[in-house]
């Protein structure tokens, strides 16, 4: 279980000024088992007594361990939450710390919400699942952008059966439709058929 911790500053804005790192302290936790957290008071400037106290919400579940404290530059205190077997889901609340410093001249609370262990847990599959399969998009739309990008070899290649297949077309055109319309001229019909025979050799040749 990861380490809770709240930071309370004083006198950082004034004299007994009262500041939190954490508006709201989360306390994941299951029924019938306990844990703890620690406060670190940091006092910038002279020494004050600090008095803590707990709220209605939260009286029966958590015990501070040293509720009065003379802060000379940083002290650090511990609470104790408990709760019983008999806490169901729903009884899981929030209540307040009360802090005050300078005997009672300034007054401050955060709050504390017990949660259920088992909501933070499946918070954190949850994230992980949406994580993984945002990864898994990823890399699908890496592999078809790799597919869709051709190698220099893939554009030789598919430049040399274009050049290949134009030849080719000009060669059966020159085959079927001019040889035969230029039968009757041997002038004509040599011109056609020389024409024909190199085009077939710069295919045979282009090709090697």
């Amino acid at each position: 279980m990861e380490r809770i911790q709240q930071r309370i500053y004083l006198s950082r804005k004034g004299l007994h000024s009262i500041e939190f790192e954490h508006e709201v302290l989360r306390i994941p936790l299951r029924a019938g088992e306990e844990t703890s957290f620690e406060m670190l008071i940091s006092n910038h400037s002279e020494p004050t007594h600090v008095h803590l106290s707990l709220g209605e919400g939260i009286r029966d579940k958590m015990m501070i361990l040293q509720d009065k404290v003379y802060v000379i530059d940083e002290e650090k205190i511990a609470a104790i939450v408990r709760l019983p077997k008999s806490y169901t889901g729903a009884e899981l609340g929030t209540g307040e710390i009360f802090v005050s410093a300078g005997y009672g001249a300034t007054k401050k609370s955060f709050s504390v919400e017990i949660v259920e262990a088992e909501e933070k847990e499946e918070r954190k599959e949850r994230l992980g699942k949406e994580r993984g399969k945002e990864r898994e998009l990823e890399g699908a739309k890496r592999k078809e952008r790799r597919e869709l990008t051709l190698s220099s070899e893939e554009r030789v290649i598919l430049s040399r059966l274009t050049v290949s297949a134009c030849a080719a077309i000009l060669f059966f055109v020159i085959l079927f439709f001019i040889i035969p319309l230029f039968s009757n001229s041997p002038d004509y019909l040599f011109i056609s058929t020389l024409t024909a025979s190199l085009i077939f050799f710069f295919i045979v040749i282009y090709n090697l």
